[in-house]
């Protein structure tokens, strides 16, 4: 197996890497409506109920039409799971690593139809599907170095005793995955789970459903048996929910929500009676993240990393910008600067390669983004012209910038997951840091600085799972960045991290008494 290396992003001001995009387009659409079914042990489940999705930019068109797993479509996966486990987890480590990387292998040569079924399913630009890609390729691969570590385990012998301490894995895995990354954060939170030698049942976001059953299959084709690896499309709280309560389930891994995470968390920690285990629950549940910028900061590179941060992918990241914490020597200056910057951004079909700014992700998004606006109106310091027929055709919000005194307004505290983000003003870096950390959250914070005492301090005191200085703090890389936030934006585990397929193992210690007395009668015959 080769090294680990990242894959790099394509150019796209390169011909060579725009030429496929227009007719990949066209050949994915002309296949819509895609069905999406329930699969389980790589049989297609018939005459379950379904539901539509529609593409967020042209609201008219329908993308896919996705299967409602029920109650005995899952009793069936865990059955089939059960039986077969310990054929794949007793499997040649080597052989499951090698799965998964040529599972990075087959998404790389599809990326091209992958980038182009992500912007029509859920709104992605295309640079932004192609970073999307780009990020469940990494998984694949860094997942597979890091086990071919781990499952070497650790010995200390002794004279007339070996002591091996090594993982088994936990079992079966339910994986509840969101739409905003459809490729990424799906592809890595099985692959994880999958390389330690567990089961998962897939539940994929209702929005992404196409997207999952594309790199579904991959799985297969690399190599993962059918007989550990199911596919169950379905509403988050019928489908999602029984996943959370089964009691064969050993893990949740879910991200999504905080509100519910914090219930699949609440649930995981009953144990009832027909428990036999304490299940796991791993949960990543977004952030109202900051950026800091100091006085003496570089307010062109201030302004460019908070313009991706707040409005790439229409701010529907966890790790988005929603807090822009100014000190007040440079307020006025870089809020001209940055104004300026948010009315050049393009609105338009995500299709439109310069487009900079897509629909979001639902008309339930757009009208609960419009009540926000509406109800903060008196604090909107800029908002950008939306067209009648973007208006029309699909989810458009338009980016808009706040301005906010009041630090217990829900501009400081909640959440928002669009295109919408604050101006606040501070006097010293001190107070600047305090309100920063004045969250339930901590995913993502920035701090734009010059001076070597203050980047030195919000080291040390800032709150968030991923701190980023001078740069945006978006686009986290696989394990240069693992990521993962705490307080209520997670448990702690770290994505494309280290640390990360522990959380899908059993760590034992085997301990033998090697000073033999003698062997029995039967073997010495």
């Amino acid at each position: 197996m080769q090294n680990f290396y990242n894959e790099p992003i394509r150019n796209f001001s390169k011909e060579e890497h725009r030429s496929w995009i227009f007719p990949t387009i066209q050949k994915i659409r002309s296949g819509f409506p895609i069905f999406v079914p329930s699969i389980v042990n790589g049989v297609e489940i018939q005459n379950l109920a379904k539901e539509k999705h529609a593409n967020p930019a042209k609201k008219e068109e329908i993308t896919t039409e996705y299967s409602l797993s029920d109650h005995s479509t899952l009793e069936n996966a865990i059955r089939i799971s059960k039986k077969h486990f310990y054929r794949w987890s007793e499997l040649d480590p080597k052989e499951r690593t090698s799965i998964l990387w040529n599972v990075g292998t087959m998404i790389l040569e599809k990326r091209n139809e992958l980038c182009a079924l992500i912007l029509l399913e859920t709104g992605k630009t295309i640079p932004e599907a192609e970073a999307d890609i780009v990020e469940a390729i990494d998984f694949c691969r860094y997942y597979a170095k890091e086990y071919e570590g781990i499952c070497k385990g650790r010995r200390v012998d002794l004279p007339g005793e070996e002591n091996f301490y090594t993982y088994k894995p936990k079992g079966i895995v339910g994986v509840i995955a969101p739409w905003n990354f459809p490729a990424a954060i799906l592809t890595g939170m099985c692959a994880g789970p999958l390389v330690c030698g567990n089961a998962v049942l897939l539940k994929p976001a209702e929005q992404s459903s196409a997207t999952a059953l594309f790199l579904f299959r991959l799985f297969l084709k690399a190599g993962v048996p059918n007989e550990v690896f199911h596919f169950l499309p379905g509403k988050g709280e019928e489908i999602g929910a029984a996943i959370v309560k089964h009691p064969e389930v050993a893990v949740i891994n879910f991200t999504g929500s905080r509100e519910v995470g914090v219930s699949i968390l609440r649930e995981c920690a009953q144990v009832r009676s027909e428990s036999r285990r304490i299940k796991r629950a791993l949960c990543e549940m977004g952030g109202k993240n900051p950026i800091i910028v100091d006085g003496d900061a570089d307010l062109d590179l201030a302004v460019e990393g908070a313009l991706h941060s707040a409005f790439g992918f229409q701010g529907q990241k966890c790790s988005a910008l929603s807090r822009l914490i100014l000190l007040d020597s440079c307020y006025e200056t870089f809020k001209t600067r940055f104004l300026e910057a948010v009315s050049s951004l393009k609105i338009d079909s995500p299709e439109i390669l310069s487009a900079k700014i897509g629909p979001v992700i639902t008309e339930e998004s757009r009208q609960r983004l419009e009540n926000i606006l509406t109800k903060h109106k008196d604090t909107i310091l800029f908002q950008a012209d939306l067209s009648e027929d973007l208006k029309s055709k699909g989810h458009y919000v338009p980016p808009t910038v706040f301005e906010e005194k009041d630090w217990n307004s829900d501009l400081a505290t909640k959440e928002f997951f669009g295109p919408l983000v604050t101006l606040f003003r501070v006097k010293t870096f001190d107070e600047a840091i305090e309100k920063a950390n004045d969250s339930e959250y901590a995913l993502t914070a920035g701090v734009y600085s010059r001076n070597p005492e203050h980047i030195e301090k919000a080291k040390r005191r800032i709150e968030a799972g991923n701190l980023y200085i001078n740069r945006a703090i978006t686009g986290a890389v696989v394990e240069r960045q693992p990521f993962g936030g705490y307080k209520l934006s997670g448990v702690g585990a770290k994505a494309g991290g280290p640390d990360y397929l522990k959380s899908f193992l059993e760590p034992i210690t085997i301990t033998e008494n090697t000073m033999r007395r003698g062997f029995t009668a039967e073997l010495i015959q």
